[in-house]
């Protein structure tokens, strides 16, 4: 409390000799010195800038880095000329108008107070909107202004008096909704900016291409006093010069159905401001968090070409939409969520160009942001061009080879982002949440780790999960029910492991037959990276099997949701060993799942994605089986109808993703 009052005190007393220090100087020089004042402050205050620039950047994704960068850098000038103005304006005052303000449509104005019913001058804080006021006080009126309560109470008193000297009257927090009706029936000016996030108290209209947050009183003063509304704003032109242009009256839509005007009429009255902005860009207040409160999220996720590792990536994206739900929810936000999931490969040069990437990518930093040289000089053209301009508030990448574009992209974005795997190269910091599927975890006893200690190993950004993230929801009871079928999912070779022909034979004859004796149907699914070998196999047996009542190719023609479909369908899933995400989404549908390949137990020694599976059947989710077992696995399934224990990393995954939001 004692140290507040010293900066209240020192800051009062430093104000108000800069001031009259000001006093001396022409206004030129003067507005010189805020330029100055504005870039310090845009090379000073980092956190402003950035969020700023993500601002413009989610505005105009059209421009480029450099543009944004020229914008944002204007924007904090034209602030500092504004502070310099306002401190000018009690040696200045009505002199300083007719000498540098230019008055378009005061006539508006004029006729609005003649009907007797109050005026509502609507603006935002664009252009030098603290010298507005001249406007009415000029003509004889005077004009009531919101102002936002500072923390320290001699300079709040200060920066009042000088707002005071244009001739306005300054509503400060204690002003009662009845004193604004009460000036407005008395036909006074009350001047309302409409820019501002208001919270779960406002009404959600698109400002930008995106929802925001929007207060209703100038619609519900409007309504309930009659009073005209005059969108007004004032825009500098060169250094010192400004015009002010009072709009013509904003005439209510007005239906009968009063939540869908009020929306109507906001949305109206923000795209009025979005003009004003789109013309001069640099004259808004682009460092506040307008979008605080948007229900909607871009999320990018990054690409290495690898189908297993773009799934786990598009499945933490997808629980985005029910982490900002929840967060949506606890701030009393009735919005549906809108998550927006785009995807975009991420291609080098060369593989010396990804070293290169990944050895900037250490060094990498918030100054990075409106760069992009070393993702311009790494990536390929189709590449960089593709993600140059893409806003994103949360950066989903699987893999190390993505790391180091995430971590760039992160900063340009004044994003969130996430890494599934280990980052490498000491860039953990760099990451706001590193999801570690058990197999990726350094555990010298891998196998034997009790699914109980997950939680110790979890760290600030990091979180262990014990399969890979994955694109399965949890079933509704009818997709849960018994539909006595048995899915098959193939995948084919990978890194240190090659699908085996034979394998395959034997479990597919070993479906034909129980498929027989019990009365089952057959679902079938390969990937891209199964052998055209295989592919060949499974069409002789299966093509002409009534029993077998999907066969998807993969390599010949895709069906989206079809291993989905497939979960739906089948009591009992049978998966090949290589594929963690395909293993994962398996154990994550509710179903008996079995994986298969020869001597898993003897090669589960041998590497992580063998002792990744090896560990889910130690604790109950999945089992494993050789070829030559697979029949009397399923046949025990069967006729023992065990308990099913699903997988489910979603929850903590979605746990964690809240606080990204």
């Amino acid at each position: 409390m004692k140290m507040d009052f010293i900066i209240d005190f020192l800051g009062f007393i430093a104000v108000r000799s800069f001031s009259i220090f000001l006093w001396r100087i022409p206004l030129r020089p003067s507005l010189w010195i805020g330029r100055r004042m504005g870039d310090i402050v845009y090379h000073a205050n980092l956190k402003r800038r950035m969020i700023a620039y993500a601002n413009l950047k989610a505005a105009f994704p059209e421009k480029s880095s450099s543009d944004l960068k020229r914008i944002n850098r204007a924007h904090f000038e034209n602030l500092g000329m504004n502070v310099i103005e306002l401190l000018k304006l009690p040696f200045m005052a009505k002199d300083y108008l007719k000498r540098h303000v230019k008055l378009e449509n005061v006539d508006s104005l004029k006729f609005s107070m003649e009907q007797g019913k109050g005026v509502i001058v609507l603006t935002a804080h664009f252009g030098n909107w603290e010298i507005a006021s001249l406007v009415a006080s000029l003509n004889g009126y005077t004009m009531s202004v919101f102002a936002r309560e500072q923390k320290y109470e001699r300079l709040n008193n200060l920066l009042n008096q000088f707002r005071q000297s244009t001739g306005c009257k300054v509503i400060t927090k204690g002003f009662s909704i009845k004193d604004i009706i009460r000036t407005l029936n008395d036909n006074g000016i009350v001047a309302m900016l409409s820019d501002q996030d208001a919270g779960a108290n406002g009404v959600f209209v698109n400002f930008f291409n995106r929802p925001a947050s929007t207060a209703q009183g100038i619609i519900a003063f409007g309504s309930k006093t009659g009073a005209e509304i005059l969108p007004s704003f004032i825009w500098r032109v060169g250094v010192d010069k400004h015009i002010a242009r009072v709009g013509d009256p904003f005439k209510l839509v007005n239906t009968g159905d009063k939540e869908k005007d009020v929306k109507v009429n906001l949305q109206r009255i923000v795209d009025i401001l979005e003009d004003y902005i789109r013309k001069f860009p640099e004259q808004w207040l682009w460092a506040h968090k307008r979008w605080k409160s948007t229900p909607q999220r871009s999320v990018l996720v990054l690409g290495d070409a690898k189908a297993g590792h773009l799934n786990q990536a598009i499945g933490v994206a997808e629980m985005v939409e029910d982490a900002l739900g929840s967060r949506l929810k606890a701030r009393s936000i009735e919005e549906k969520p809108i998550v927006k999931i785009q995807v975009i490969d991420m291609k080098f040069k060369n593989k010396f160009m990804k070293i290169i990437l990944n050895l900037s990518s250490v060094f990498a930093s918030r100054r990075c942001q409106g760069c992009l040289r070393c993702l311009k000089f790494c990536l390929t053209k189709e590449s960089f061009e593709a993600v140059k301009n893409k806003y994103a508030d949360i950066i989903i990448s699987c893999g190390a080879s993505t790391v180091s574009a995430n971590i760039f992209l992160k900063y340009e974005n004044n994003a969130r982002n996430v890494v599934i795997m280990k980052p490498g190269f000491a860039r953990g910091k760099k990451i706001d949440l590193i999801i570690l599927p058990l197999h990726d975890y350094n555990l010298s006893n891998f196998a034997s780790c009790p699914i109980g200690q997950l939680a110790k190993l979890d760290r600030s950004n990091i979180l262990v999960t014990e399969g890979a993230p994955n694109r399965i929801r949890v079933m509704n009871d009818e997709r849960r029910a018994t539909n006595n079928g048995i899915g098959l999912l193939i995948g084919g070779d990978a890194k240190g492991f090659q699908l085996n022909k034979g394998w395959v034979e034997k479990v597919v004859d070993a479906l034909i037959k129980i498929s027989e004796e019990k009365d089952l149907d057959i679902f079938v699914s390969t990937s891209r990276r199964t052998s055209p070998e295989i592919d060949r196999l499974l069409k002789e047996k299966l093509s002409d099997n009534k029993r077998c009542k999907l066969l998807i190719i993969a390599n010949e023609k895709n069906i989206d949701g079809a291993v989905a479909n497939i979960f739906g369908l089948s009591d009992i899933l049978i998966v090949s060993p290589e594929s963690v995400s395909m293993i994962s989404e398996a154990a994550s549908s509710g179903k008996n799942v079995i994986v298969f390949g020869e001597k898993l137990k003897v090669k589960g020694g041998k590497g992580k994605y063998m002792r990744m599976v090896l560990n889910l059947e130690k604790q109950g989710y999945i089992k494993t089986a050789e070829p030559d077992e697979i029949y009397d696995k399923i046949k025990e399934i069967l006729e023992t109808k065990p308990e099913v224990k699903r997988l489910d990393d979603r929850e903590k995954i979605v746990e964690r993703l809240k606080g990204l939001i």
